[in-house]
């Protein structure tokens, strides 16, 4: 850092450059505080990035921030690093931009400054360790069920039609399966609500087990003992072993708690984008009557 010497009574003062003094002060906060855009109205209400480096917004799906709203551009805005500041640019989106309400092309961020795209309104934040460790906690809690470990309805929503987005582009296909627990009814009139709910839990872990061998599956649980699984680059033979396979991991083991066996049988209805939807309204209607051909049928089977 440069600097010049002052004589005095008392002694040497040495006046730093005001411009190496701001770069400085900017590698200091760079280090100990994290810039951070959260999603704080709009589909994606709750997403977060850190901010590292120059970032995309946009529906694309390798934008940096990858957004489900429609009224978004497919590359819509950058968050650019410009050393001693981070700013956003409009990259010609068809709706524009909005910075702190005002029509914009680009602009200086500051914290608390709100950048809206579409409808989809995002805060600009500077983070240190506890807001940081506050903001994963606040994620986990809006993306994941409790009971299961799953993901929840909306994010396992937005996280498809992401992947429908990318398999549309690169001609692949995209695998939904729905599936239904045969038998909790009976364990929940013979042993209660609590025992229902243990095995609820555990066929959500189990199907999580199952799945971490399949590059980019997802999972959620939505209503009592229903869980979605979408896996890209499945065919309907893939889908169908994977669904055999799922079928088999929660039901040929029983679910003991305190001293009770504990068993059900699950219901898989199975269907294949594009081969019998091209959107995910249509793939979730086709695999969900599917699973109730499967209950029609008897139960603890998978239906294509």
């Amino acid at each position: 850092m440069s600097s010049r010497a002052a004589s005095g009574p008392g002694g040497t003062v040495r006046l730093e450059d005001p411009t190496d003094f701001r770069a400085e002060v900017a590698r200091a906060i760079k280090t100990r505080l994290a810039p951070v855009l959260v999603v704080i109205a709009g589909p994606d209400l709750g997403t977060s990035r850190r901010l590292d480096r120059t970032l995309t917004i946009g529906r694309a799906p390798d934008a940096g921030l990858s957004l489900a709203d429609t009224s978004v551009s497919y590359m819509h805005a950058r968050i650019e690093d410009r050393g001693d500041a981070w700013a956003v640019v409009d990259l010609g989106s068809t709706n524009g931009m909005r910075v702190d309400d005002l029509p914009c092309r680009e602009a200086v961020l500051r914290p608390a400054t709100k950048i809206q795209v579409g409808t989809t309104v995002l805060r600009f934040e500077v983070q240190d360790e506890d807001d940081q460790a506050y903001d994963e906690m606040l994620q986990r809690l809006i993306s994941i069920d409790d009971l299961s470990g799953l993901f929840v309805r909306r994010r396992f929503d937005r996280e498809l039609a992401q992947m429908i987005t990318a398999g549309r582009q690169a001609s692949e296909r995209v695998a939904l399966l729905v599936m239904d627990l045969d038998g909790i009814k009976r364990i929940n009139d013979t042993h209660g609500h609590l025992f229902g709910a243990h095995v609820i839990g555990e066929a959500g872990r189990r199907i999580a087990r199952a799945l971490a061998g399949q590059v980019g599956a997802i999972a959620c649980r939505f209503g009592g003992d229903e869980y979605l699984v979408a896996a890209p680059r499945l065919d309907t033979e893939g889908a169908r072993a994977l669904a055999e396979q799922l079928r088999s991991v929660i039901a040929d083991e029983a679910y003991p708690k305190d001293d009770v066996e504990l068993r059900v049988g699950v219901s898989i209805g199975l269907a294949v984008f594009p081969d019998e939807a091209a959107d995910t309204q249509r793939l979730f209607q086709h695999a969900d009557e599917a699973m109730y051909r499967a209950k029609q049928s008897g139960k603890n089977r998978v239906s294509r």
